[in-house]
């Protein structure tokens, strides 16, 4: 079902302008893209800064009526301890563009954003609203130095006790930066539209047969950041007993070889590389079940409520997950798929048994279903955003176009061929 894509003009006269920062290149991040385009349906014009490591995003654009100006500086994940230096020159060229825009409300997406975010809205008295997607900190613990760790602790202490609004991603996160100090905050998880998941039988079987997946075969997909803690190895693994149950992974990252790799050796693996948020709804109802994987090991993923989750759940389908973070929770008490012990291979092998079983297949499924659309689903993040930033900006709002219009995905982003996406790693 094709949609027309939204309008890209995005001025328009007494509109309150948000300033959002992000550390990617906007590509777009489903979670931004979220966030933003709900702002746009409430009136508010978006601009966003953002950094682009790779230097072959356009300078400045416009997407989805999302004003988007990218900061070209070449750089690398994993750096440790000399991303510093790179943040610092990255801090100098955000703040001269971000003191040049006016702005009514700086929104910073995660704690890499939030010291330049802080500083100009500081400056420039303007409400600060600190995203947190993550514990961010976490995730480089044994990749930088202790100092590097304990320093930007104690920094993001100082700024949580001094910011106007702390917008997180779970109940287990929020709870956490309340007892550091946030004095305001809210969950708005990475809740989806059930609109964009409205999909038939025919058009689920039309995306299968392109991509050479049998009928009546068990599709299990991963969308997702190729990285090794994402456990992905061990599905391709899990798979090979299981004749009639494919993998479907897609996303971009330092194991994109390997997957390469894996699809060669085994037809069953199937390879999308990139594909964009707005074609993610399409891939995710084509499937039986969703994979979400994780490292135990990594700290972090105690608080884990990724995209994924409600994907899934907008999408009515089960899912795969070892017991940790939110995800867990979520999965083992609304019965909507399996609960592994850990992501060995051996687990992930047992779980896929497990959802080969057509009976408790359709009984998680329905659970899933249910909860995606009484409780989890992008309306509460509607709700939640329209109430927080009337508060903090109870003036220079106009009224929207529509109440709580829903994101449209633009045509051109419609799923393609499995012979169309073999060797492409990006689309646009």
């Amino acid at each position: 079902m094709k949609s027309q894509p939204r309008s890209e003009t995005p001025k328009k006269p007494g509109r309150a302008t948000v300033l959002m920062l992000l550390t990617n290149s906007y590509n777009p991040d489903p979670r931004v893209r979220q966030e933003a385009l709900t702002l746009l349906d409430m009136a508010y014009r978006v601009r966003l800064l953002a950094w682009d490591r790779d230097c072959r995003s356009p300078l400045a654009e416009v997407m989805e009526g999302v004003e988007v100006e990218r900061v070209r500086l070449s750089s690398s994940h994993g750096r440790g301890t000399t991303q510093l230096f790179f943040y610092l020159l990255l801090y100098l060229r955000l703040f001269w563009r971000g003191w040049r825009i006016p702005f009514q409300a700086v929104h910073c997406h995660d704690l890499d954003t939030l010291p330049i975010g802080f500083v100009l809205g500081k400056l420039k008295r303007k409400p600060i609203i600190y995203d947190a997607h993550e514990s961010f900190l976490e995730m480089f613990e044994g990749r930088v130095h202790p100092w590097v760790l304990r320093t930007l602790y104690r920094l993001e202490n100082f700024m949580l006790r001094r910011i106007d609004l702390l917008i997180t991603v779970g109940e287990k996160l929020k709870r956490y930066f309340v007892d550091r100090g946030a004095a305001h905050a809210v969950v708005v998880g990475n809740w989806k539209n059930l609109k964009d998941y409205e999909r038939t039988p025919q058009q689920n079987l039309e995306i299968r047969k392109q991509l050479g997946i049998p009928e009546n075969a068990l599709v299990v997909t991963s969308i997702t950041q190729l990285l090794p803690n994402r456990m992905l190895k061990e599905l391709a693994m899990a798979i090979a007993p299981y004749p009639d149950v494919y993998a479907v992974i897609a996303g971009m990252g330092e194991i994109d070889p390997e997957v390469r790799r894996w699809a060669r050796e085994n037809p069953r693996v199937i390879h999308l590389g990139f594909i964009h948020a707005s074609a993610v709804p399409a891939y995710t109802c084509a499937s039986d079940a969703i994979y979400c994987g994780f490292d135990p090991s990594m700290a972090n993923f105690r608080f884990a409520a990724p995209n994924k989750l409600f994907e899934a759940l907008a999408a009515g389908r089960p899912l795969i997950t070892p017991g940790i973070g939110e995800i867990g929770d979520t999965v083992r008490n609304g019965n909507c798929g399996v609960v592994m012990r850990d992501c060995s291979a051996e687990s992930v092998r047992e779980a896929i048994g497990a959802m080969r079983d057509p009976e408790r297949r359709v009984a998680w499924t329905r659970n899933a279903a249910d909860l995606g659309r009484t409780e989890m689903n992008w309306r509460r993040g509607e709700e939640v955003l329209d109430r927080e930033y009337a508060r903090l900006l109870p003036v220079g709002r106009v009224q929207a176009r529509r109440p709580f219009l829903q994101p449209e995905a633009p045509a051109s982003a419609a799923p393609r061929s499995r012979a169309a996406l073999a060797g492409k790693s990006e689309q646009s």
